[in-house]
């Protein structure tokens, strides 16, 4: 009895359809492959250009790190100065306000922001305190002297505001 004899079966088999759904199968498997590491490949480029773009934009902070004090001490020497009744440095005060001024608008050109936590609410986000004064008569909690003024570097704080914080004084009944 040959293969054509059966009349049951109407598709005959042909040589080479089990290879051919064989080969179409991991024709399908290889594009689901390609598919899935072109889209591993695709996430892997825009992570690195992402934290390429989070190192390009925060690679000023240690030099900014080293500049703050400077500006501090600019601050401090013109404090000085006006707590001084001393009128004969005036030109040398103004030249060292003049410095300050040009630095400050060169850490602002690189996404730095000074700010003052001065008669703020203590925020342990941005602020360190370093003491607490005791003052019944102000609101407990708010920032009553600076020490040292806090640095943000775009969105990242890179230096907390120095602080002492009111507090109440505690009245203890006997």
């Amino acid at each position: 009895m040959s293969e054509f004899d059966n009349k049951d079966d109407l598709t005959p088999e042909k040589p080479g359809d089990d290879e051919k759904e064989l080969l179409q199968k991991e024709l399908e498997l290889s594009r689901d492959k390609f598919l899935r590491l072109a889209a591993d490949f695709d996430n892997f480029k825009k992570i690195t250009q992402r934290e390429q773009s989070i190192s390009l934009k925060f690679a000023n902070d240690s030099l900014i790190q080293s500049l703050l004090p400077v500006m501090d001490n600019l601050e401090e020497a013109i404090k000085a100065y006006n707590k001084t009744e001393n009128t004969d440095n005036k030109d040398l005060v103004l030249g060292i306000s003049m410095v300050l001024k040009q630095l400050l608008e060169v850490l602002n050109k690189f996404g730095v922001k000074i700010f003052s936590a001065m008669g703020l609410s203590f925020d342990p986000k941005s602020h360190e305190a370093i003491s607490e004064q005791i003052n019944d008569d102000i609101e407990e909690g708010l920032v009553v002297q600076e020490y040292q003024k806090g640095c943000y570097l775009h969105d990242r704080l890179i230096r907390p505001a120095r602080v002492v914080v009111s507090k109440k004084s505690v009245i203890t009944e006997k």
